[in-house]
């Protein structure tokens, strides 16, 4: 059998020795960044599905069945209705989409005037819009939701009730990460950052046809 002489040991010696402290801080440095940028929430409503955005809307879909309507909503609903009436005729539609709207901005902490005027600019109220971008419904989501929260079928997001509970909950996740900004908010949702054209659009319908009295 080899044994290695003293010779053999020493040389080998150097190559057991710790990396030197400038590279070991520097390594450390680039792997602290990398692990920020992996949990950085991503920055718009077009992205792709957020994390920690992910986590709100499965919560809100597991309590949103044990919501019901807890308020007296007959003055309002009378007069946005009245305000909705060319753009959806039918009464019916038009009640269910307006308590929807109500019942899930309030469940996410939004104002349901401010809900209305995203919808009116987004979709136009029509809930089988599809956008260029292909997202869906009244409050345009993006399919990439379906499978993140296990639905089964994109075109579920043509459902009021499910495209309302998640618009109005991304909705309030980026006013919150805008602090309350509405201009910024609103960007991010609709995924224009950087750009107002949007956002002012949303705020002038809601100056103009969905302020509350």
């Amino acid at each position: 059998m080899i044994r290695p002489n003293d010779s053999t040991m020493g040389a080998a010696l150097p190559l057991l020795k710790p990396l030197p402290r400038s590279f070991a801080c520097l390594l450390l440095g680039l792997l602290l960044m990398m692990s920020a940028d992996a949990a950085q929430p991503l920055s718009d409503g077009r992205s792709g599905p957020d994390p920690e955005l992910r986590k709100i809307l499965v919560a809100a879909i597991a309590d949103a069945d044990s919501f019901g309507d807890r308020f007296d909503a007959e003055v309002w609903l009378t007069d946005m209705s009245r305000r909705l009436s060319r753009q959806v005729p039918d009464a019916e539609e038009r009640l269910h989409i307006l308590k929807t709207v109500h019942r899930q901005a309030k469940l996410a902490g939004v104002e349901p005037e401010l809900v209305l005027a995203v919808i009116d600019v987004e979709s136009n109220f029509d809930r089988f819009a599809i956008s260029t971008a292909t997202a869906l419904g009244l409050m345009q989501v993006m399919p990439f939701w379906v499978p993140e929260l296990g639905y089964k079928d994109k075109n579920q997001l043509f459902d009021v009730e499910i495209n309302v509970l998640l618009g109005c909950r991304i909705l309030k996740y980026y006013l919150d990460m805008e602090r309350g900004d509405l201009v910024k908010g609103l960007a991010r949702y609709n995924g224009s950052v950087g750009r107002r054209v949007y956002s002012d659009r949303v705020i002038e319908r809601l100056r103009t046809k969905w302020f509350r009295h």
